[in-house]
């Protein structure tokens, strides 16, 4: 099913809509933060703000986490007591390469050596804590590094002030608690573990009706029956229900309809 742009824009006008609800970029006024992820949220924020240290967020695929951390850094980044830094794909191969990755991302320059990575590193963020600052990295799909980058962050917590010098916020799925288990000296360091789950019918239901507020229109697109189906479907997972809803439009333009019906949604159900 070709979805053109200009084409596709223009019919959805039809539906109240000026864009499309269901794109499944990481647009962040379309993230929505449901009673399930707000807590999550929340929790983080509080880690953040007391100086908690190594927090881990765990979900599976499509669950929010990348959204999650991007709101993190939008919010926080304008702060100026606070030095946010954000590491997209945290796939460090070596704990040379997680050294060298965050001093990046923390505009420091690279160094020939690990200790002298680490001492760079370890002397910036001394030098930041006493200027005030709270100093957060943010380590997206934190899964994918290697047993051996774990030392970095353990030796980021090897020295202390009367708070933590830094907060460290890894996002990853499940694997991500398996590694840090395998390091009993880096688990250790982990002050909490928050886990993204499934959003409930209700969630679910809110979040699309906000993204369809969003792009122009406030009366449902969905069918109740039709939105159950999909949500079934989906088994909660916000980015697989986005997708659907996406899906299930672009039959309903095909159509001279103006809702999604459960004839459309089992259609979308069955897409290839």
């Amino acid at each position: 099913m070709l979805r053109d742009e200009e084409w596709h824009l223009v019919h959805l006008e039809r539906l109240g809509l000026k864009e499309d609800p269901f794109t499944l970029s990481a647009d962040p006024r379309y993230l929505y933060l449901g009673p399930e992820h707000l807590a999550v949220y929340r929790q983080v924020q509080g880690v953040i703000a007391r100086r908690r240290g190594l927090a881990l967020i765990t979900g599976d695929m499509g669950m929010g986490k990348s959204s999650l951390a991007r709101r993190l850094f939008d919010v926080y980044a304008p702060e100026e007591t606070v030095a946010i830094h954000y590491i997209h794909t945290a796939a460090f191969k070596s704990a040379m390469d997680a050294a060298r990755q965050i001093s990046t991302a923390m505009g420091l320059a690279a160094q020939r050596s690990l200790q002298r990575q680490m001492e760079a590193l370890e002397q910036a963020m001394a030098d930041s804590y006493r200027a005030g600052n709270n100093v957060v990295l943010l380590l997206d799909d934190a899964q994918l590094m290697v047993r051996e980058a774990l030392e970095v962050i353990h030796r980021l917590y090897n020295f202390d002030y009367d708070a933590k010098v830094i907060q460290i916020l890894a996002f990853g799925q499940q694997e991500l608690s398996d590694l840090f288990q395998s390091d009993k000296a880096v688990n250790a360091r982990v002050f909490v573990r928050m886990v993204l789950p499934p959003l409930a019918l209700p969630s679910a239901l809110q979040m699309i009706l906000f993204r369809l507020q969003v792009a122009g229109r406030s009366a449902p697109l969905i069918a109740d029956d039709a939105f159950e189906l999909l949500y079934e479907e989906s088994r909660g997972v916000p980015r697989e229900i986005v997708r659907l809803c996406a899906i299930a439009t672009d039959y309903l333009l095909q159509t001279d309809e103006h809702i999604i019906s459960a004839e459309i949604a089992s259609k979308a159900m069955n897409h290839p």
